[in-house]
């Protein structure tokens, strides 16, 4: 496929664009990681699927941002170089360059889409993450030499591991902070954490002013009830980068329109352009996430952004009119 100017600055600028994102997502990420990292009863695999999970979200940021403020660029620079105003001369609508783009924008989708499945670790469900980052500290009790306590970060309990001994689960009842403990030899639970099942529980209270303390071992346990954490997926995986990818390329090739319509060059313009667009995007695609309505809720991710991007250009290029009309009332004073 032959690239195009507008195609070419655009893709150049949308990489640029990514690359920026996901360095700023993932240094973040790291941030926010180093304690476990550095803590020496946190196993790295029990980290492992938080920090997947984070760059699951990185990477649908870094799509949502880099593909509308990329395309606004490159139109600015298209624009700027001469190009879009020698093929405007000559008859070419601005709809039709940005046409002429349309199979770049889809490409970068398509790349998208294969590298958002492909690194899917469950981020649109931490209920999900949870019970694998219960399961990993589990294993990671089986290469375990001396007695040693295998944290699991967020959910708050840890694997007691012992050489030659299955492991148990511990950790305190919630709401009862301090005042009641648990141990098991095997802990179950919902995707969303709301109910737990629990395999030889042993169960123990601090003693009460009067002395009193409780201690109950049963064979079998359910616990329910219990608040939700995190959310549901409301779309599968494969939907999801779908709708994020198609949504991601519709709307740069929308920011590049306004960009040559409207007459910008400034690339500072039009990347802010693109970058009202995307945030508008993702706040309204994480709004959505943890709204209590269906999946039909996401047709406002699109419309939302196309708003943002509508607005935003129109607020530039007002303050631009607003700028030189100053400049020529001070030169002529």
């Amino acid at each position: 496929m032959r690239v195009g100017p507008l195609g070419r600055h655009s893709l150049w600028a949308a990489a640029a664009t990514g690359a920026l994102v996901l360095l700023l997502a993932v240094s973040a990420a790291l941030v926010r990681l180093l304690p476990w990292l550095l803590a020496v009863d946190v196993p790295t695999s029990v980290v492992a699927p938080f920090a997947e999970a984070l760059l699951a979200v990185a990477l649908e940021t870094a799509l949502l941002v880099a593909l509308p403020t990329g395309f606004a660029i490159g139109a600015a620079v298209f624009a700027e170089r001469g190009e879009a105003r020698a093929l405007m001369a000559l008859g070419a609508a601005p709809a039709r360059l940005v046409a002429r783009a349309g199979p770049h924008a889809l490409v970068a989708a398509a790349l998208a889409f294969s590298v958002m499945v492909a690194c899917d670790s469950d981020a649109q469900a931490p209920g999900r993450i949870a019970l694998r980052l219960i399961e990993q500290g589990r294993r990671s009790c089986a290469s375990a030499r001396p007695p040693r306590a295998a944290l699991v970060p967020i959910v708050g309990v840890a694997w007691l591991c012992f050489p030659g001994l299955p492991p148990r689960v511990v950790g305190t009842l919630p709401r009862l902070g301090d005042r009641a403990w648990f141990s098991a030899a095997n802990l179950e639970a919902s995707a969303d954490l709301r109910s737990f099942v629990l395999d030889d529980l042993h169960l123990a209270t601090r003693a009460q002013p009067g002395g009193t303390r409780l201690s109950l071992s049963v064979e079998r346990a359910r616990v329910t009830g219990l608040s939700a954490w995190g959310r549901l997926a409301k779309l599968p995986t494969v939907a999801r980068a779908a709708l994020v990818s198609t949504v991601a390329a519709l709307l740069a090739l929308l920011a590049a329109w306004l960009v040559l319509a409207s007459g910008l060059t400034s690339r500072v313009g039009a990347g802010a352009t693109g970058a009202f667009s995307a945030l508008a995007t993702v706040r309204t695609l994480h709004f959505v996430d943890a709204a209590p309505g269906g999946w039909l809720a996401y047709g406002w991710v699109p419309v939302a952004g196309a708003a943002a991007a509508a607005a935003g250009c129109v607020a530039l290029l007002a303050v631009a009119r607003l700028l030189v009309r100053r400049l020529a009332t001070a030169s002529t004073s």
